[in-house]
């Protein structure tokens, strides 16, 4: 067995710029989302549209560009593509107030803008494999979920404020280059810090054709498209519940229960705080709780998150307010366990040379299920004319993922050994 080894202080450093990146990254995606108002009346064009514009292409080339980044990060290393992706956030960022109203450069911004998704996503497997040891992997992967809605709540914080003071939505997206540009300083000093211990003593530099051949082992596992498959309908419940459930509560019955927006959005703030604290805090239940049972950990998560979502369409739970908010919140607790649970996966049972590779492939394919989310539960709203039929779906997708984590068969030999045998996952 080779000896675990010695893991510096930097490596705390490291965990701030990938947190502080990720929340940036995660603001600029949704910055638009409560400026579409303002958005669709400057640009004269219909709400959907404008949703279309700036939040369905983000969904579509940010997971497209997760998928490559995950094998750029394998060859570069994450300090490097950590940078380039701030870069490709920043450069589109401060050109939005000279597009105006040209539509055909506000799409080639917001595509640009969005390709530095991928890279910025694609190294947490890498960092947590290579900077932290075993037992604390489960609770960086914990942190970097947190702060994905870190970011979205900042987001749906400053923009308005920002917009409030320039009255100008293009000038507001260049404002939010602040974000990227603090990560971006974070991220320079990685590029120029110490190496990560794991690299320097397993001189995991592989030549590519074994590289390759531990990757292409673990495609054929069953293991790697059953973690893929949980990051897809994570992504589906979280978009799912995030696009439909505001209605829900806002909108007058019977299509709703007719709350009003400003309450929606106060419910869904707390549900937002709520799914940040189960992202921060399932890092020790993994690890203290479930003594790193994956099966276990995801199977709960799963379970208790589908029963609660749907529990919000009985009428003793919504009957008032705050007992909505209360339940609700508590199903984005356990809905938020799933990503972290499954990078922490990755980083534990794969060869490190390959973790950049998988995490963006599960990113990547994980993130397309917002665009099927959307459609599905649109049209499901469309064709009922009631919310029911939405949550029904997105209830049963949470259940899908409690089928399918049963599936995961983790190597118990840990990633420390993997230097010895260049496997991936060991089918138990």
């Amino acid at each position: 067995m080779i000896q675990e080894p010695d893991y510096p202080n930097f490596r705390w450093f490291v965990l701030l710029a990938l947190i502080i990146a990720t929340a940036a990254s995660t603001v600029l995606m949704i910055a638009p989302a409560p400026l579409i108002g303002e958005i669709s009346t400057a640009l004269a064009i219909h709400p959907g549209h404008a949703t279309t514009l700036m939040m369905g292409t983000w969904q579509i080339v940010g997971a497209t560009s997760c998928l490559v980044a995950g094998f750029f990060v394998d060859r570069f290393g994450p300090a490097k593509l950590m940078v380039a992706g701030c870069i490709i956030h920043i450069v589109p960022s401060l050109l939005f107030p000279l597009a105006g109203t040209h539509l055909g450069w506000l799409l080639a911004l917001r595509i640009v803008q969005a390709l530095g998704m991928g890279p910025i996503n694609a190294v947490l497997g890498v960092l947590a494999a290579t900077w932290f040891p075993v037992r604390q992997r489960g609770a960086v992967a914990g942190l970097q979920g947190m702060s994905t809605s870190a970011g979205v709540l900042l987001g749906f914080l400053i923009a308005p404020a920002t917009y409030v003071h320039t009255s100008n939505w293009l000038a507001t997206m260049q404002w939010m280059v602040v974000a990227p540009i603090v990560a971006l300083i974070f991220s320079c000093v990685l590029l120029f810090g110490p190496k990560p211990p794991a690299f320097q003593q397993d001189e995991a530099d592989k030549p590519d054709s074994a590289s390759q051949g531990i990757f292409a082992e673990a495609l054929r596992s069953g293991s790697t498209w059953a973690l893929i498959a949980c990051v897809f309908v994570t992504c589906w419940f979280f978009t799912g519940v995030n696009d439909l459930v505001p209605g829900y509560i806002a909108i007058a019955p019977p299509m709703g229960l007719g709350y009003g927006p400003v309450l929606a959005g106060k419910v869904m703030g707390i549900y937002q705080i709520l799914f940040m604290l189960g992202a921060l805090l399932v890092g020790f239940i993994f690890e203290k709780a479930f003594r790193g049972n994956v099966k276990v950990t995801l199977s709960v998560g799963f379970l208790l998150s589908a029963v609660l979502i749907c529990s919000i369409l009985l009428r003793t739970v919504n009957a008032t307010a705050p007992r909505l908010g209360v339940v609700l919140s508590i199903a984005g607790f356990f809905g938020a366990w799933a990503i972290p649970v499954v990078m922490a996966f990755i980083s534990i049972n794969y060869h490190h040379s390959i973790v950049g590779r998988l995490t963006g492939l599960a990113f990547g394919i994980g993130l397309y299920a917002g665009v099927p989310a959307i459609f599905v539960g649109a049209t499901a709203l469309k064709l009922t004319g009631s919310y029911h039929a939405s949550i029904y779906i997105v209830t049963a997708v949470a259940l899908i993922g409690l089928v399918i984590c049963q599936f995961l068969k983790p190597d118990r030999r840990g990633s420390e050994e993997k230097a010895a045998h260049l496997g991936s996952c060991r089918e138990s």
